[in-house]
């Protein structure tokens, strides 16, 4: 603070010793391009509530935080989260009626989705699931061919979630919707048909990429995205909300054919895994991810990254390949890459990929986590992790291939 005494000391100072003058200048001087600098701030700050653009980012970071509260009021099934009472010194336990009334039934959602923008839904109970035990089956063609065009669509994907979820439908254009779990109907899990599914329908010549639940999307710094060909875009957290309340998140890609495969959360000290479909898997350290579109690794001219996840605090990884073998590596095994454009390690040896085997699915996982598999019969199934890391295999002597696979 410069005040009229602060003045008077300083010419005494210069009086009594001149060679003082120089250091008492430079921090008048120091001091007034502060101000200055200040004002200018103001003086911007001033311009933007004048024309409304001030107003405009305060209005859509209210609406950012009102659609959070609105997610979290989901996974509380409906509720707000009540204010602590003032504790009396007593604990009293409450009826199970009153449980019941404020905390919601955990239930899981399988979703069975293609790139037409429709999607199967089946709700299971948590408590009452059983490794190897069929949780729903196709009464129709798993595959469907487009209506226009007459082109089978890729194989459709699987998604496990909360039922209390809000779900991102990502479309290869960027466009982006948003919808909660609830809001795809269930269908019958004896006869599920396409004929029967929700449906998002694609604007013009878009495609649906991928679903992601995004209810706890404010627990993490990023959101990455992760194109078919490998290229990587983080994002971080506040501009991923701003994206998603404009409907817009981009292609993710340099150039076609290349499109959108998935996003995944995540905070800057984790480790991203892509998977390739024939078995190689690259691991990046997410904070020296680009945040502009960046081919991160080398693929085969036939190969495509098939997911992509985080290893967060789970102990092992689960590789699992279109003839139901479960391959299983400590989460140590993984090797983060130094640089880009690498080709990672593999995890199907050279004989078997040269064979013709290929990745469906994979994630990090605990043996006490679910998978959930599509088989080529149409039938939808559950395995206990554990299950699969002692027998190996998701079926024997069944003629059958497994289509996708998913953890939870």
């Amino acid at each position: 603070m410069i005040n009229p005494e602060k003045i008077d000391e300083w010419i005494r100072e210069v009086e009594e010793r001149p060679g003082s003058a120089a250091v008492i200048i430079r921090y008048i001087a120091n001091r007034l391009r502060e101000l200055v600098e200040r004002n200018e701030e103001l003086l911007s700050e001033n311009i933007e509530l004048r024309t409304g653009r001030k107003v405009e980012e305060f209005e859509s970071r209210i609406a950012n935080l009102q659609y959070q509260v609105d997610l979290l009021k989901r996974q509380l099934g409906g509720e707000a989260v009540p204010e602590p009472a003032e504790f009396s010194g007593e604990f009293v336990m409450g009826t199970k009626e009153d449980m019941a009334k404020t905390v919601p039934i955990e239930t899981t959602s399988l979703l069975v989705y293609n790139t037409f923008g429709q999607v199967l839904r089946v709700e299971m109970d948590s408590d009452k699931l059983e490794s190897r035990q069929p949780v729903g089956i196709f009464s129709g063609e798993i595959v469907l061919k487009h209506p226009d065009t007459g082109l089978l669509s890729p194989v459709p994907r699987l998604l496990a979630t909360s039922s209390q979820e809000e779900l991102l439908f990502v479309f290869d254009s960027g466009r982006t919707v948003t919808h909660p779990v609830s809001a795809i109907p269930t269908g019958t899990a004896e006869a599920l048909g396409w004929q029967g599914a929700y449906s998002e329908e694609p604007r013009g010549e878009e495609e649906l990429a991928t679903i992601l639940p995004v209810a706890r999307m404010s627990m993490y710094e990023f959101c990455v995205q992760v194109s078919r060909r490998g290229c990587v875009k983080k994002i971080k957290e506040a501009s991923f909300e701003t994206h998603i309340a404009r409907g817009y998140i981009g292609t993710g890609i340099q150039s076609a054919p290349d499109k959108t495969c998935c996003l995944a959360f995540c905070g800057s000290d984790d480790l991203l895994v892509l998977v390739s479909k024939e078995g190689f898997l690259v691991t990046e350290e997410v904070g020296r991810l680009p945040y502009t579109i960046e081919e991160v690794l080398r693929l085969g001219i036939t190969d495509h990254i098939v997911t992509a996840f985080t290893i967060g605090k789970k102990p092992s990884l689960l590789v699992v390949t279109h003839n139901g073998k479960a391959l299983q590596k400590e989460a140590g095994w993984l090797d983060p890459a130094v640089t880009f454009k690498t080709r990672g390690q593999t995890i199907i040896p050279k004989e078997r990929r040269e064979a013709g085997v290929r990745v469906v699915g994979a994630g990090a996982v605990a043996e006490t986590d679910w998978g959930f598999a599509l088989r080529s019969d149409g039938k939808l199934v559950a395995y206990t992790v554990g299950d699969l890391f002692n027998r190996g295999s998701l079926f024997s002597g069944e003629q059958v291939e497994i289509l996708g696979f998913t953890t939870l």
